[in-house]
């Protein structure tokens, strides 16, 4: 399954194997990664198995793929940041394969300063998505700020920093109750 999508059949057995997974082996990474590495490895699994790619392949394997990306997103929060990795070692070292959620930063980070959406967004159209997605953002509404900012990468697909805001939004989606 490296390097290729994932079948139906196959994200949904793999959600459902999620409980017995590693964070490392999640984003199938070596425990001994750095940190270039375990950002790859998470560039890879996002590209792999984004929820946005999954919309029209039914309920079922939506809710999967909404659950493994959730999941990846953990990993990776906690892998990439030295404290939590090493926290999580030890903890995993013990056979535990999730960090306490309250372990995890119950804030999401902040938005790098300087330039709002608008100014990040380059095309006349990804600015109207992404003000629409600022705005949402302001009232909390992340959910369809995410749906304004995913069309707005789409407008501009070549708008690295427009993505790293997307993932940005991920990640404080991704720590949101449920």
């Amino acid at each position: 399954m490296l390097g290729q999508m994932p079948t139906v059949s196959t994200f949904v057995a793999w959600a459902e194997s999620l409980p017995t997974l590693s964070y490392y082996g999640i984003l199938r990474v070596d425990p001994h990664a750095d940190a270039a590495k375990i950002k790859a490895a998470f560039h890879a699994f996002a590209l792999r198995c984004h929820p946005d790619r999954y919309v029209e392949e039914g309920t079922e394997v939506s809710r999967a793929a909404a659950e493994v990306f959730k999941r990846g997103v953990e990993a990776y929060n906690v892998l990439s940041k030295p404290a939590l990795r090493h926290r999580y070692d030890k903890v995993l070292a013990k056979g535990q394969l999730r960090l306490d959620p309250s372990a995890l930063e119950s804030i999401p980070p902040p938005p790098p300063k300087g330039k709002s959406l608008e100014e990040v967004a380059q095309t006349p159209r990804g600015k109207q998505h992404a003000v629409k997605a600022e705005r949402l953002i302001s009232i909390g509404k992340l959910e369809e700020a995410r749906i304004m900012l995913v069309n707005a990468t789409m407008e501009e697909p070549f708008n690295e920093e427009l993505k790293e805001r997307l993932n940005i939004l991920y990640e404080a989606l991704a720590l949101e109750p449920l």
